[in-house]
């Protein structure tokens, strides 16, 4: 019995661990989860596949070979009168079959010239494979950006939680050194309520804190694809370097790497082919034919019954008129290509104040995280001298609440800024391709 219970509890035991699984999750981690599991980038992926299959489509300029068999059912033959070999005799009539039961015939057409046209859609399906193929690296990067955008998150609610759990430690400490002096004699009513309220009005916070915890704690799990019983743990610190940035160089690097620009780039150079493709409609299509046949009136393949006979041809197709068709689409290009470059060079433009702004973003919540640690240095001074002082009973209560809440938020804005800094670093490497790392810190700071 004993047995069959220790057997129960192990399995209860093994059971209960795999229902709350655990997972420590660095940002690499992260990362490489939501490459592998984002619906984006797997949709991406498989259109790079599907633009390599279209590809394959373009060899227009390969020949093409078909092999054609025929077996006549019914035919009506051909009758022709014979005039008498004398006079006053009548005429015959001849039936005349110049076709035979069998027909197997082997064709190659080969082009030999089609005004540009094969050529230039092979180049626009190329084309095509690069702006899937751009795509593809666009949704990977945009899919590290928003994992960043989570991940920091979390490492800021974590640190904000924290701050409002020392926030709701002192209250209540407070509070209870209120309620002792009180019961003294030593402070008033007043002071009491006002602890009091000091205490009922941090958990709410507290409590919005842990709930933004637990709603980016799941949609990180969600777009890693781990499974929503599975209890996640980011590992990391909330850290922060400062970069030198030179706005000249990345505005050149983001004008070369954006990839919203390379793609436009791409359908500037598909719209320049397929108005050269329009105006090969003007030219005649040449292509050499071959036809190898072989014919018989019975079906088989013993003896000598087969005939056969080939030729060689030139073929020449050329469109006389078309309706309009072939101008309309030359102007319609040309309206494309117009649309293409002011849409181009308005991205460009949007590209350059991106880049300033973010540049100026970055360095500017470098200061508020600098001002944000003086801040919070002199918040802590300050809460210790008040804590002090109130005891002593040279200030209010409420001197003392706002000391409490000065500190809480010092530290907001502290860890506000250091996510603005290291998400717009990040948005800064999407769009400019540059990877900042620590050999391009500035003076190797790392502070927490």
């Amino acid at each position: 019995m004993k047995r069959l219970m220790s057997l129960f509890l192990i399995l209860a035991a093994t059971l209960g661990a795999m229902a709350q699984q655990e997972m420590n999750l660095t940002i690499d981690q992260a990362v490489e989860l939501a490459v592998k599991n984002n619906h984006n980038y797997l949709i991406s992926q498989e259109e790079v596949k599907q633009y390599r299959y279209r590809l394959r489509q373009s060899f227009g300029f390969l020949p093409q070979v078909t092999l054609e068999g025929a077996k006549n059912l019914d035919e009506k033959l051909m009758v022709i009168e014979i005039p008498p070999f004398y006079p006053g005799g009548e005429a015959t009539q001849a039936t005349l079959d110049f076709t035979m039961n069998y027909e197997f015939t082997f064709q190659v057409v080969q082009p030999v010239f089609a005004g540009g046209k094969i050529f230039y859609s092979f180049k626009n399906a190329k084309l095509d494979l690069d702006i899937a193929r751009e795509k593809h690296r666009d949704a990977q990067k945009e899919v590290i950006l928003n994992v960043k955008k989570v991940f920091f998150n979390i490492l800021v609610m974590k640190e904000l939680l924290k701050a409002h759990e020392e926030a709701l430690l002192l209250a209540e400490t407070n509070y209870r050194n209120v309620g002792e002096n009180f019961k003294l004699g030593m402070v008033s009513k007043y002071d009491l309520l006002r602890a009091e309220l000091a205490v009922t009005g941090v958990k709410p916070n507290l409590t919005n804190v842990r709930k933004i915890l637990d709603l980016s704690l799941a949609n990180l799990k969600m777009m890693t694809g781990i499974a929503a019983d599975v209890t996640i743990d980011v590992v990391g610190e909330l850290t922060f370097h400062e970069y030198q940035l030179e706005l000249a160089g990345l505005i050149r690097k983001a004008l070369v790497n954006r990839s919203e620009l390379r793609q436009l780039q791409l359908e500037q150079e598909k719209a320049k082919n397929l108005l050269k493709i329009a105006y090969g409609q003007f030219l005649p299509n040449i292509s050499l034919i071959g036809r190898w046949s072989y014919r018989s009136n019975t079906f088989s393949l013993k003896g000598n019954n087969w005939d056969d006979y080939y030729s060689i041809n030139l073929g020449i197709s050329y469109p006389i008129f078309t309706g309009f068709k072939r101008t309309a689409q030359i102007g319609e290009i040309n309206v494309m290509k117009k649309i293409l470059n002011l849409n181009y060079e308005q991205l460009s433009d949007g590209t350059r104040l991106a880049v300033e702004d973010l540049v100026l973003t970055i360095k500017q919540e470098y200061e508020n995280i600098q001002n944000g640690l003086k801040s919070m240095e002199a918040a802590e001074e300050g809460a210790r001298i008040a804590d002090l002082t109130y005891r002593e009973g040279l200030i209010s209560i409420l001197e003392l609440n706002s000391s409490t809440n000065d500190l809480t938020r010092a530290k907001v804005n502290f860890f506000q800024a250091v996510y603005n800094y290291n998400i717009a670093v990040a948005q800064l490497e999407k769009i400019s391709g540059v990877e900042f790392k620590e050999a391009n810190l500035n003076g190797g700071m790392n502070e927490e």
